[in-house]
């Protein structure tokens, strides 16, 4: 297997060591289910102000040849909200390996058809949910018709 690119950053926060082993060990793991090697692999741990949402967030993208994976994870504390988050890419790139390797039929007007998850209007992008269950980031200027400020989670788009 080829060395892997690890970025690992903390926004308004010093990473921990402990922190830092967890995340070259969880993603040890979901590297075994990825069909293509993953290349590259940035995880930003956020201390945010929002009470209601957790006061850490996590952003995990991950790219292999020709695709990329994020998810964003909210929560306390951040040891199990890395575990967590790292669940959800290993589940990701099984349904990843799965399409790659032409198991799951995917038909062209379902892929294109999604959910809005989250949307952030003081920052002008949001992430909305495919048919494979894939988070899309989408920014407020890639909207064919429609206003950015009437866009809510749990609203169907094509994209």
């Amino acid at each position: 297997m080829q060395p892997l690119d690890i970025q690992i950053k903390g926004r308004q926060l010093e990473i921990l060591p402990e922190w830092r082993e967890k995340i070259a060990e969880e993603l040890a793991g979901v590297q075994k289910h990825a069909y293509d090697p993953i290349l590259h692999a940035r995880v930003e741990i956020i201390a945010t102000r929002h009470h209601r949402q957790g006061a850490f967030e996590i952003h995990l993208v991950t790219t292999m040849a020709g695709d990329t994976i994020t998810v964003t994870r909210q929560g306390e504390q951040v040891l199990p909200l890395i575990v967590e988050a790292f669940n959800v890419l290993d589940r990701r790139l099984r349904e990843h390996s799965q399409v790659r390797q032409q198991k799951v039929k995917v038909h062209e007007e379902l892929a294109r058809q999604g959910r809005i998850v989250r949307v952030f209007p003081d920052e002008d992008y949001g992430f909305l949910e495919g048919a494979q269950g894939l988070e899309v980031y989408f920014h407020a200027n890639a909207l064919k018709k429609g206003h950015f400020a009437n866009l809510t989670p749990g609203m169907k788009v094509e994209f």
